[in-house]
């Protein structure tokens, strides 16, 4: 572990957000592949272990309570994370860009952001029946309105994971999150199994929120204990808010774009049409959210503190994500149908189309947030904004027209056709202002590319040929989905086998 110590330690560090007067310095630390990768190792590893335990949770949870349930909770989580960024506004994105803080600001942003998150909580608690009554069939508003506590909490925990991050604290503060997330995976199945129905997606919620309040705050103490001394006109909050407004435009809208489909499928139907949908999103973009996202943050960090090498980084991470992720495309659509019922139960069946539409989506998304996560780090955070705000607007005018046309499914398309137009900009234009080229990326993707071709062509082989000796249909697209996975493992590391041998 000792190759790994510079990761966690604080004091006297490399890295560390240290105090000099009233002033918060976070030094960068010195950014080698080596501690790059290890970030990137705590950040996803623990979080992958946490996200599997959650993960089954949620799929113990789909096989004891009805969509209905998780429909009506998918509508007033969908409220809370649309929430959330009116609490943030900003203040993470603006913490992690700027090389110093005063902690003036720093208290105040905290304030700022508690009092709001306070306010939207009340004001959603006693609109929890008028909203549940819009999208979710009139069912269970109790539930909805205690979600709003999530609001707070989610205030504490701002300015805290912000300074962690910055000071490149990922082992502890991923530790702290998988815990988090073991515990409220834990208590919604002891309370489900108590009988407790709906309250137990409530609780996990409420619960993870809360922790993670408390783990990020007691993580962030060792931080902030330092003697004041007289302020740095430099880094005064009117100098601090410069890019606010762009992390927070950035911000509302990805939050709008991943959560307002829930409420407009809430409009067109019943709440277990939500409950459908909101499952198949959630697995289906749990590449994005579990994992990409996780790595995001140590690539934004290193791109904030070194964006002369940010070029190299970013194709590095496209490539990596690529080789992870894209063979992870045909198998899941292949197995999606066999799957999903089998292990959610039949009446999940429903969810089938959409999950296939949406997981394209969902790993199309996590490569490119490689190249987005770059773009913040570097400055270029104004342009991510403005294609997120396009995208946003986008998606909106393509769910209205598509869940009208074709329910969820074409909830799924809406995403999915909105994803191209996106994925090629940010391949172009923002590849360019991350310090690469689409040229570069596409040299980088090309040989991902060509094991997946060979994948599928290997699958859909095998699976003709077991379903022409009449073997069942599930075991033999189970077989070929994963002689197919096996094939684009080989294709993926014959170069570094045969580099190895020279």
């Amino acid at each position: 572990m000792a190759a790994r110590r510079d990761i966690d330690d604080v004091d006297q560090q490399p890295g560390t957000a240290v105090s000099v007067g009233a002033k918060v310095v976070s030094e960068p630390r010195e950014l080698t592949g080596r501690s790059l990768t290890a970030s990137a190792s705590w950040m996803t590893g623990s979080h992958l272990v946490a996200q599997a335990l959650a993960y089954g949770s949620l799929i113990f949870l789909a096989r004891h309570l009805p969509p209905a349930s998780f429909g009506t909770v998918a509508v007033g989580t969908a409220i809370v994370y649309i929430a959330t960024l009116l609490v943030d506004r900003g203040t993470y994105g603006a913490i992690m860009v700027h090389p110093a803080l005063t902690r003036a600001y720093l208290v105040r942003a905290f304030w700022r952001c508690f009092l709001i998150g306070t306010a939207l909580a009340a004001v959603m608690a006693a609109s929890a029946g008028p909203l549940v009554s819009a999208f979710a069939s009139g069912r269970d508003a109790p539930a909805v309105a205690l979600l709003a506590v999530c609001l707070p909490l989610h205030a504490i925990t701002i300015i805290p994971t912000a300074l962690l991050h910055k000071s490149m604290r990922f082992r502890k503060l991923a530790g702290a999150t998988a815990l988090a997330n073991v515990v409220s995976a834990s208590v919604a199945v002891a309370a489900v199994l108590a009988g407790a129905g709906v309250w137990s997606l409530v609780a996990r919620q409420v619960v993870l929120f809360g922790l993670l309040a408390l783990f990020t705050t007691a993580l962030c103490l060792p931080v902030l204990r330092h003697r004041p001394a007289a302020p740095d006109a430099s880094t005064a909050p009117g100098h601090m808010r410069t890019g606010d407004r762009w992390f927070f435009l950035f911000g509302v809208t990805l939050m709008l774009a991943a959560n307002l489909d829930y409420l407009i499928v809430g409009l067109s139907s019943d709440a277990s049409l939500v409950g459908l949908y909101a499952l198949a999103f959630t697995i289906a973009m749990a590449p994005t959210t579990q994992f990409s996202e996780q790595v995001g943050k140590v690539l934004f960090a290193a791109a904030a503190s070194s964006p002369e090498t940010s070029g190299e980084r970013t194709v590095q991470s496209v490539r990596l994500m690529s080789m992870l992720l894209l063979p992870l495309v045909p198998a899941g659509i292949l197995l999606a149908p066999v799957v999903l019922p089998a292990v959610l139960g039949p009446e999940w069946t429903g969810m089938v189309a959409a999950f296939q539409v949406l997981w394209v989506a969902g790993i199309g998304y996590a490569i490119d947030n490689c190249i987005g996560e770059a773009l913040s780090g570097v400055g270029q955070i104004a342009f991510r904004a403005k294609v997120m705000a396009a995208r946003c607007a986008a998606t909106v005018v393509a769910l209205w027209v598509l869940v009208s046309i074709d329910g969820i499914r074409g909830a799924a398309l809406a995403h999915l056709a909105v994803f191209l137009p996106y994925a090629a900009l940010y391949a172009t234009v923002g590849a360019r202002l991350a310090g690469t080229t689409g040229r570069d990326l596409w040299r980088a993707l090309r040989p991902v590319v060509a094991a997946v071709a060979g994948q599928v062509a290997v699958t859909f082989a095998v699976l003709l040929s077991l379903r022409a000796s009449g073997t069942s249909d599930g075991v033999a697209v189970c077989v070929a989905g994963a002689t197919g996975l096996a094939a684009s493992g080989v294709l993926l590391l014959r170069p570094f086998v045969g580099r190895r041998s020279r």
